[in-house]
């Protein structure tokens, strides 16, 4: 009995953190608005790519899917990012303090709001476990990941189509880069 208790407050505590990263994800494009530098825009779409990457590994005992998604990801920043610079290399960075001051005590705020609800986590746990099914639903996710074969669980059904689509786009990549390289020679500025 004392095991269960203390795996039902583990999986409390996973899903407070994925709460927290998730309210960081809708609090991240609030600052678009303001932002005139592509530069910037780049950093906070990492930013927000790293902790989509971290809820998907949170789902997933297997970190393999979450690992994949992040280096497309950044495949496809590094592109986007060679892009915006060739346009606005001469463009002057500024930063706006008053909306890093907004954004920091916002996030400020969510974390307070998450600590006092982990204080009461008893109050917490009567409210998220109250329906028995939540909870015989986590536990069937957890003991799934229990077992060896992690990667066939990232859907379980159609696993070998997302590894084929996987590598299926990475071996695409591979050969347009090819092409372009040895076709024109040149760098993106001057194909336009």
């Amino acid at each position: 009995m004392k095991m269960f208790y203390m795996f039902k407050y583990l999986i409390v505590y996973k899903y407070i953190i994925m709460m927290m990263m998730m309210m960081i994800l809708l609090l991240l494009p609030t600052n678009y608005m303001s932002i005139n530098n592509p530069l910037i825009m780049n950093l906070i779409l990492l930013i927000y790519s790293i902790l989509v990457s971290m809820i998907i590994n949170i789902f997933n005992k297997s970190s393999m899917y979450s690992f994949m998604t992040y280096l497309i990801v950044i495949g496809g920043f590094l592109i986007l990012f060679l892009y915006m610079n060739s346009f606005a290399i001469n463009n002057k960075m500024t930063f706006n303090l008053i909306l890093f001051y907004l954004f920091t005590y916002k996030i400020f705020m969510m974390m307070l709001l998450f600590i006092v609800l982990m204080m009461k986590m008893d109050k917490f746990n009567m409210i998220l476990f109250m329906n028995s099914k939540l909870l015989e639903t986590l536990n069937m996710n957890n003991n799934i990941f229990l077992s060896n074969d992690n990667i066939k669980f990232i859907y379980s059904k159609f696993y070998l189509l997302t590894l084929f689509g996987m590598i299926y786009l990475f071996y695409m990549l591979i050969i347009i880069v090819k092409i372009i390289f040895f076709n024109i020679p040149k760098s993106l500025r001057q194909m336009i």
